[in-house]
């Protein structure tokens, strides 16, 4: 995934990607093209669709990241179900390999 990202981030964006993209956003109604300009602006609805997903990263996606990291203390990961969770898969994930490597 790490790698897909990377890929994505150092291919060129070119002038046909950036007005596909735009046309998709105003169409979806969250962008909205200034008259006479080349230049947009968000629209209320675009507004609150970028607060949803910034909320959404802050109160979710942060601390959820955070509790599955093989860094955190163990005392921490202990009252956490999600970290006691992401743990256990882990380690189920690690055996499944070694067996496999082992079996090949």
């Amino acid at each position: 995934m790490v790698e897909l990202a990377g890929a994505l981030l150092d291919a060129p964006y070119s002038s046909r990607q950036a007005g596909y993209d735009l046309r998709r956003l105003a169409r979806k109604g969250l962008i909205a093209r200034l008259p006479r300009l080349q230049r947009y602006h968000l629209t209320a609805l675009g507004r609150a669709v970028a607060v949803l997903f910034l909320e959404a990263h802050g109160r979710i996606l942060g601390s959820g990241l955070a509790l599955v990291d093989t860094a955190l203390p163990d005392d921490v990961a202990r009252g956490s179900p999600l970290a006691l969770a992401w743990r256990r898969l882990d380690a189920v994930l690690d055996d499944f390999l070694a067996r496999q490597m082992t079996a090949a």
